[in-house]
């Protein structure tokens, strides 16, 4: 795959787009939003502009989950589970 840096504002929003990959990504965005509350860092995430809704959105909107989760596990306890010990949820694994 490959992803385009669009918009970049450190601690606030990143914004990357799709060029190369499966086909069904191409062309769709993925935005990161971040924002403080308290002692929490809220992050608002979204994949969007898909062609169309088919089972391998269904696929990425599970996987952007697991990714997401890892990275928190990370982030706290310093064993998030990456590729390829991430959980397995479709064939596409």
């Amino acid at each position: 795959m490959k992803i385009q840096i669009a918009v970049l504002e450190p601690d606030r929003h990143v914004h990357w787009q799709f060029e190369s990959g499966a086909a069904e990504c191409i062309g769709t965005d993925v935005t990161f939003d971040f924002k403080q509350e308290g002692e929490y860092k809220i992050v608002r995430f979204c994949h969007s502009n898909w062609r169309e809704a088919i089972e391998f959105t269904d696929h990425c909107s599970m996987k952007w989950a697991t990714f997401l989760l890892s990275l928190k596990q990370l982030l706290e306890d310093g064993r998030g589970k990456p590729s390829p010990n991430d959980l397995k949820i479709d064939i596409w694994n």
